[in-house]
């Protein structure tokens, strides 16, 4: 069953960083299940299992970083038009995110409302083309 006829919306999240895992593990609605991945190889291991609506991911985590996530995934057919979000240490990263395929770029740190809109934003939008 898809995400728009259960109302709920899977995300993976992709970070090292346990104060970004506890804020999202814990701060989510009810309608977001969220499963976490440490670094972008455990990522694309997860993705077939999880098939989630939208990857959160850090651009600095390990193992070839959101980047080489983000770009794996857009260099993939089936996993092409899920949406990123990415998170970011410098504001002046945006530009590598936007470049790597993210949809949306957020500046850490950033409270766990943002991400949620972000991620009901990204997951309601249309597709993009491929």
């Amino acid at each position: 069953m898809s995400e728009q006829s259960t109302g709920t919306i899977r995300a993976l999240i992709v970070t090292d960083q346990d104060a970004v895992r506890a804020a999202l593990r814990y701060g989510l609605p009810d309608d977001i299940e969220v499963s976490f991945a440490r670094d972008s190889r455990e990522a694309l291991r997860l993705l077939p299992e999880i098939a989630p609506s939208v990857v959160v991911g850090d651009l600095q985590t390990g193992s070839a970083g959101g980047y080489g996530l983000t770009r794996d995934m857009s260099a993939n057919a089936r996993w092409a038009r899920v949406p990123v979000i990415m998170l970011l240490e410098r504001e002046q990263d945006q530009w590598l995110a936007r470049q790597a395929g993210a949809r949306v770029a957020l500046t850490k740190p950033v409270a766990a409302s943002r991400i949620i809109g972000a991620i009901r934003a990204v997951v309601e939008a249309p597709p993009s083309p491929a």
